[in-house]
C-alpha cells in the first residue's frame, strides 16, 4: 500500500463555501461608546448641560465585483509550482515506501524455498512482519505529514489570493467581491447544469469581475519575488484588448 493524497490543485479548488471575499476593511464603520459620542459633542458646545450625539457618516455605498476563485487557483503560477513540488514528494515517499514492498517480497520468496518450522524460515518469516510493520509505521505518518503539508500550503496560498483580490478591489473602489464561476455548462458534462443551477449569482456584469487582474497581479508578483516558474505555466490570463489593473503598494 503506498501513500495516498487527494489532487492537490482539485483540493485547492474547493472552495464553495465562501460567497463573499472582503477586505478588512473595506464598508466597516468604527464603533464608539456613548462616552466617546458625548465626549466629542460635549467639546463642542458651549456651557451646555446635555448633547445630541452627532449624527454617523453615512455607510460606503455598496459596489460590487466578482471573481472566479477557480480560474484564479488554475491561473496563478504558485499553486502550480506547490503542487509540482507536493506531487515530487509524495512520489519521493513512495519509492522509499516501495523498497520496503521490494525486501518483503524478496524474503516471501526465499520463505517458500524453506521448510516450515527451521530457524531460517523462521528468521525470514520474522523480518517480512518487522518490513510490514515498518512500512505500515511510514505510510501512515507520511499521510499525517502530507495532510498537514497540505493545509498548509492552501492556508498560504488562499490568504495571498484573498489579500490580492482586496487590493485589486480597493484599486477600483469595489466595497464588495462575490465568488461567481464561469466554467461553462455543457451537454457532455450532465453535473454542470445542476451546479450552475446552485449558484448564488445568476447574472454579473462582466466589466465587474476583477479574476483577470487578481491572476495578472499575482503571478506578477510571484516573479518579482524570484518564484520558481512551474512547467505547467501558462501565460496570464487577460482579458482581450484590455490591460490588466495593477494596484500599487504591497
Amino acid at each position: 500500500m503506498v501513500v495516498s493524497t487527494r489532487v492537490f490543485v482539485a483540493v485547492g479548488l474547493g472552495l464553495a463555501g465562501l460567497a463573499f471575499l472582503v477586505g478588512p476593511t473595506l464598508g466597516q464603520q468604527p464603533q464608539q461608546d456613548g462616552a466617546v459620542r458625548k465626549s466629542s459633542t460635549a467639546s463642542q458646545s458651549t456651557g451646555s448641560q446635555s448633547s445630541t450625539p452627532s449624527k454617523p457618516a453615512p455607510p460606503t455605498p455598496a459596489t460590487f465585483g466578482t471573481v472566479d476563485m477557480t480560474a484564479v487557483f488554475k491561473g496563478y503560477d504558485k499553486v502550480k509550482a506547490s503542487a509540482e513540488e507536493f506531487r515530487a514528494s509524495v512520489e519521493t515517499k513512495k519509492k522509499d515506501l516501495m523498497k520496503f514492498m521490494s525486501e518483503a517480497q524478496q524474503e516471501q520468496e526465499m520463505l517458500a524455498k524453506l521448510a516450515p518450522g527451521t530457524v531460517d524460515y523462521k528468521k525470514h518469516e520474522d523480518r517480512i512482519t518487522q518490513l510490514k510493520a515498518q512500512h505500515e509505521a511510514l505510510r501512515e505518518q507520511s499521510e499525517r505529514e502530507f495532510t498537514l503539508r497540505e493545509a498548509e500550503m492552501l492556508a498560504t496560498l488562499y490568504k495571498e489570493i484573498q489579500a490580492m483580490v482586496s487590493r485589486v478591489a480597493q484599486y477600483r473602489g469595489m466595497t464588495y467581491i462575490m465568488r461567481v464561476s464561469n466554467d461553462p455548462i455543457t451537454g457532455s458534462n450532465p453535473n454542470s447544469a445542476m451546479m450552475a443551477i446552485e449558484r448564488t449569482v445568476v447574472y454579473a456584469d462582466s466589466r465587474n469581475d476583477v479574476t483577470n487582474d487578481v491572476i495578472y497581479n499575482l503571478n506578477l508578483a510571484y516573479k518579482a519575488a524570484g518564484g520558481t516558474t512551474p512547467k505547467t505555466s501558462t501565460p496570464s490570463a487577460t482579458t482581450p484588448g484590455s490591460t490588466p489593473a495593477t494596484p500599487s503598494g504591497n
